[in-house]
């Protein structure tokens, strides 16, 4: 896991307009794709509160922030577009609760879980295949 303080964090971040995230590549190592992430004013503090903490001296274990979690998604093998946030994202168990990504089935290296967030209750997913 890379360790930086917050204020370095944040340069990987990009507030596109009032709801809207960017996440750039190399804010986690071998991100794929870009991620975003869409929030309103008390979303988007508490993702960036637990950016916040996490950088703090000590902070281990317990959940990832949401914001890391969507660019670990970004760094999946066969992940296409980016790796997304929707608007009830927080940290999760694996994929961020609201993370959404598409993969290339086409592509061998490519990943497919159904359990990405986690197996209770209202943690599903839906696998769709295109032909």
């Amino acid at each position: 896991m890379v360790v930086r303080q917050y204020n370095e964090e944040l340069k990987y971040l990009e507030k596109i307009n009032p709801h809207c995230w960017r996440i750039k590549k190399g804010f986690q190592p071998n991100m794929n794709v870009e991620g975003v992430f869409y929030v309103n004013s008390t979303l988007e503090k508490l993702m960036l509160d637990e950016l916040r903490n996490s950088c703090r001296p000590g902070m281990t274990g317990g959940f990832l922030p949401g914001v890391k979690q969507i660019a670990n998604v970004a760094a999946l093998p066969g992940i296409v577009g980016r790796s997304v946030g929707l608007p009830d994202v927080h940290s999760g168990y694996g994929f961020a609760i609201g993370n959404m990504a598409a993969f290339d089935i086409s592509n061998p290296k490519s990943i497919v879980s159904p359990g990405g967030v986690g197996f209770d209750i209202n943690c599903g997913w839906v696998l769709v295949q295109k032909a």
